[in-house]
């Protein structure tokens, strides 16, 4: 995922990536849902938007892990900007652990 990031908000996400069809469609839909968001927003997102989105609740642990896939990527992404360029790692650490625990 490649976020533009302005004032704390996501300005522009594009993600580049193969995959299933749920992998994919579930990024495609990870970048609609953050675009203009703030990260108080982002950092919300959790297991139950992403598969509430989707519109999938009853998949397997195998296809559970493709829906969330790009909600796990974000979240380590989110976790590197904001350890590395806000030094903000109490932030940064919470999102590590929600990303750990996401499948």
């Amino acid at each position: 995922m490649h976020l533009n990031i302005k004032d704390n908000k996501v300005v522009d996400v594009k993600f580049t990536g193969k995959g299933c069809a749920i992998s994919q469609a579930s990024a495609s839909m990870l970048t609609e849902l953050i675009m203009g968001k703030d990260f108080e927003a982002v950092k919300k997102l959790s297991k139950e938007d992403i598969l509430d989105n989707l519109g999938l609740h009853d998949l397997g642990p195998a296809r559970i892990k493709c829906a969330l896939l790009s909600l796990k990527v974000l979240k380590s992404g989110l976790y590197s900007y904001l350890s590395e360029k806000l030094k903000d790692t109490a932030s940064a650490d919470k999102i590590k652990e929600e990303a750990s625990g996401l499948y």
